[in-house]
């Protein structure tokens, strides 16, 4: 295994790795740690270190980072034979005049998205003019001077096209921020039939550290991999062997007072967090971009893309931004702080309760301090519905919650579980000021579950290394 905090730090690996499991053998690689660069400055470069060809816009190695928030769109039509009769197949037709159905009826829209080759698809919504999705999707480019955006709302129900849309990536280029954030008038629909985005693009640029000539990286690239044996390990038992991850924080060390069954206090809805795009560094990768789930089966509960856990390079953030505090000082036990939380499951309820009570000596995101909030899941499962979020407290290091909230599931499943909970600061879409403040993990084996505990748990970079304040 190839340690990536190392090849973050390095920026450039170009190195002869030995095999593993295998008598020998050496894999040649050369990797690099990209950033994030939200203006066109070193583009000629990048596309000449990737020898873009100006006849293959769409193949190739990566130039830039398209990432696109799609919002929602507004009066779209409900009879496409009024504005577009060749796009409605003749048998939808047939079969709505056969049952006595309306044409007219609201739709089932998605949005069909695609740059080249590669195609992505939104969620269903279903009869409504109105639409609203809040989704996020990421497209490698190539070359943003040559390539497009191709945009395409459907209706689900009737198998025809409710308007189209095509950008220029170079318009992005000439855009503040390479950002464009506005309602786009669709063509082939409606009047007045808008659809609302918010698409940017970031060129991936490999800042190289300057070193001496004879210098030599020490520390260890390469990792030990991990045995046939521990890969079919479960995770269960993973997790409680591996040091750090599980039995460190799950006794309990005081007992619940003042929690009773009562239902949870109700979690207010929550806009649907953005993914944490304000990051900066990504691995080089091929134009090619594997559909995500959430992508292929629209109507299948997916991951949400908001969580850090689907996004490791936040987690790489955090580390780098551990260092900069340290600077040569020695940070304390806890440097990212501390979280309160009690924990416990409800028999009457069958319901797991968990109270975010506060946090304290949180680091500070920027120069004004944080905007903290804390997200949690219940491992497995990460889907949107199963995300639990406090409110944003604003510009504090310490803040305080008190909010409580719930997860449906039996005892004997939920010791079978990992609590994810997540301090994050808040930012909009895009935003610089967005990211991770610090993790953990809580196994939920404990046989004092159903009692109860009220604990503080360090954060740590990634959540497996927690040490329990009792």
């Amino acid at each position: 295994m190839i340690d990536l905090i190392e090849v973050e730090k390095e920026r450039l690996l170009d190195e002869w790795f030995t095999l593993d499991e295998v008598p020998k053998g050496k894999l040649h690689l050369k990797l690099e740690w990209l950033t994030l660069m939200p203006d066109a400055a070193n583009l000629d470069k990048v596309l000449a270190d990737i020898r873009a060809d100006k006849d293959q816009a769409n193949d190739g190695l990566s130039s830039a980072l398209l990432i696109l928030y799609l919002d929602s769109a507004r009066n779209l039509p409900s009879n496409p034979l009024d504005f577009n009769p060749g796009v409605l197949k003749k048998s939808a037709v047939q079969r709505a005049l056969k049952s006595g159905k309306k044409i007219n009826s609201n739709p089932n829209p998605l949005v069909q998205m695609s740059v080249g080759h590669k195609a992505q698809e939104s969620k269903i919504r279903y009869k409504t003019s109105e639409p609203v999705w809040e989704e996020n999707f990421t497209f490698f480019i190539h070359n943003p001077k040559r390539q497009d955006l191709e945009v395409e709302v459907k209706d689900e129900q009737h198998q025809c096209s409710l308007g189209s849309l095509r950008i220029p990536l170079s318009q992005l280029l000439a855009s503040d921020n390479m950002t464009i954030n506005q309602r786009f008038q669709l063509s082939n629909s409606g009047p007045n039939s808008t659809l609302k985005m918010k698409i940017a693009l970031r060129v991936l640029h490999l800042e190289k550290q300057e070193r001496p000539p004879d210098y030599q990286h020490s520390a260890q690239v390469k990792r030990p991999s991990v045995s046939k044996e521990g890969r079919k390990m479960p995770i269960k038992s993973q997790m409680s062997a591996s040091p750090g991850t599980g039995g460190t924080n799950t006794a309990p060390s005081t007992p619940v007072m003042g929690v009773d069954d009562k239902p949870a206090m109700e979690e207010k809805p929550q806009p649907p967090e953005a993914s944490p795009l304000g990051q900066r560094d990504l691995g080089r990768s091929s134009s090619s971009l594997l559909a995500s789930p959430s992508h292929i089966a629209a109507k299948e509960p997916t991951p949400s893309i908001a969580s850090d856990i689907s996004l490791p390079i936040a987690t790489q953030e955090l580390r780098q931004r551990l260092r900069q505090l340290e600077n040569g000082t020695t940070l304390g036990q806890s440097p990212l702080g501390q979280i309160q939380l009690t924990i416990r499951h409800s028999s009457q309820r069958n319901k797991l309760i968990v109270v975010v009570h506060s946090c304290r000596n949180l680091i500070a995101f920027s120069e004004d301090g944080s905007d903290p909030y804390v997200r949690m899941y219940l491992l497995p499962d990460k889907r949107r519905s199963g995300r639990r979020k406090t409110h944003v407290s604003k510009k504090t290091l310490n803040p305080v919650f008190d909010q409580s909230f719930d997860f449906s599931v039996s005892l004997p499943e939920v010791q079978r579980r990992t609590l994810d909970v997540a301090v994050k600061n808040s930012g909009g879409f895009l935003s610089k000021d967005k990211g991770l403040l610090g993790k953990v993990l809580v196994a939920l084996a404990s046989e004092e579950l159903a009692k109860g505990w009220t604990q503080w748990y360090d954060l740590t970079e990634d959540g497996t290394r927690p040490q329990v304040i009792t």
